[in-house]
């Protein structure tokens, strides 16, 4: 695993209230001064949503999308979404992941071995061949030799050229998690996700209104699988194809390269960051037929960056059953939000923590190693004992955020203040949405 975020740390404050370096089991709803009519008002809006919410929640059900989704014409596209989006209903449990086919199945567990098997597969026969191949002897240096081949072939041969976002892959993980997305269809923010709406080229307020754009994968877990399928769908959310802040490193890692087909990676240094931010990428490939291209008239690239904020240590944070935040003191990211003046969509995906097992080590010396190398060394499993993801359903829910404008040099309290209202609408919106999601009884540590 190698995603993390931009390094800049907030020193405490002298009084050590305004700057904490973390939030610790936040209210649902912030505490709020009795004299202050905007706190106020907040609090009762708050108090409203969490009436109607009911009646103005969409669940989007994209497990239910037809085998030919990709091939359809925009406007038939459209009408499938339309058919899968229902209003939520709470849930007394998770939800039984939906029946699959064999060959839905198959694709995604290779997928699964290959991604994240061929790096522990290397690893073990690395160390195999370093504790009992005799390298003095001709034949244990051609063994030697011969594993360096394989592994600087499976590093830097070229990448597939098509795009895996519009695939019967990303269908085959859509339904391998049962993935659904919740909508508060009275969140200014999110008017018309999910519908043609986002397609209107005619209005170009509707876009920038939202541009640039930050989401927020929550949590880290071993792998953020319901992120990587987002990746493949933002375009009928959002309008806007999204590319992934990642540890550089990923790109050579055998097997687990293969992503970037799915999430198309930049470094995630402030650079890349505001590079992506400010719209100055290209395509990562020629548009195919089975291209975003193919379907749509006007590509729209660059503006939209996803990131998983808690990065490393929310790998080794991972437990099945638990939700937990880890984000420490780290605020270069919001700084970077501040000064492009970005919205923030904060999203929790209900059923990460649950896909797999972390196995770490008393000492903490795999987490040390893997900070030191800025990837994570996590030794996990899942299905079968394998590192193949359990399947469990998976549930998006969104707490967006927009900056009230850009500043250029944003101070320490400025982007604290970011950072908490951020963070605090995100535990907000998962208290509220959490039921509807299945997890009613769950709760989450922002730490």
């Amino acid at each position: 695993e190698t995603s993390r975020r931009p390094n800049e740390s907030i020193k405490p404050s002298r009084t050590g209230v305004r700057d904490r370096p973390h939030i610790s089991a936040m209210p649902s709803n912030p505490p709020t001064r009795s004299d202050d009519p905007q706190s106020k008002e907040s609090s009762s809006s708050s108090n409203n949503e969490r009436r109607n919410l009911a009646d103005s929640l969409n669940v989007v059900r994209l497990y239910q999308l037809p085998d030919d989704f990709f091939a359809l014409s925009p406007s038939s596209q459209w009408s499938a979404i339309n058919r899968v989006t229902t209003r939520a209903k709470p849930l007394t449990g998770p939800r039984k992941p939906c029946s699959i086919t064999a060959s839905d199945d198959a694709i995604a567990v290779a997928f699964f071995l290959i991604t994240l098997g061929t790096p522990l597969l290397l690893a073990v026969v690395t160390i195999y061949v370093a504790l009992y191949y005799d390298t003095t002897t001709v034949g244990g240096r051609q063994s030697l030799l011969a594993l360096v081949v394989v592994i600087l072939l499976l590093a830097f041969h070229p990448l597939p050229q098509n795009d895996w976002r519009r695939s019967r892959l990303s269908l085959s993980l859509i339904r391998y998690f049962s993935m659904e997305m919740l909508i508060d269809t009275t969140d200014p923010l999110l008017e018309g996700v999910g519908t043609r709406v986002v397609d209107d080229d005619d209005d170009p307020a509707h876009h920038q209104k939202r541009l640039p754009l930050v989401c927020l994968a929550c949590p880290h877990g071993v792998f953020n699988y319901g992120a990587i399928i987002w990746c493949c769908v933002s375009r009928w959310f959002v309008g806007w194809e999204q590319y992934t802040a990642a540890a550089n490193v990923v790109k050579y890692v055998p097997g687990l390269r293969y992503m970037d087909r799915l999430i198309w990676a930049v470094d995630a240094d402030r650079r890349s960051i505001k590079a992506v931010l400010q719209g100055r990428l290209s395509p990562p490939s020629t548009p195919s037929s089975s291209s975003p291209d193919a379907n749509c008239s006007n590509p729209r690239r660059g503006g939209m960056l996803g990131i998983v904020p808690d990065g490393i240590a929310g790998a080794f944070r991972c437990r099945p059953g638990t939700d937990e935040l880890v984000i420490g003191t780290k605020r270069g990211l919001m700084r970077i939000c501040a000064e492009e003046g970005a919205t923030i969509f904060a999203a929790w995906f209900f059923g990460t923590t649950d896909m797999l097992t972390v196995v770490t080590d008393p000492w903490g010396v795999m987490e040390y190693v893997s900070r030191k190398l800025r990837a994570g060394m996590v030794v996990f499993y899942g299905r079968w004992y394998l590192p193949v993801p359990r399947r469990v359903a998976v549930t998006l829910a969104c707490a967006p955020y927009r900056c009230k404008e850009k500043v250029a040099s944003p101070t320490r309290e400025q982007v604290d203040e970011l950072h908490e209202e951020v963070y605090g609408r995100l535990l907000r919106v998962y208290d509220e949405q959490k039921a509807y999601a299945g997890y009613p009884d769950r709760k989450l540590l922002i730490t």
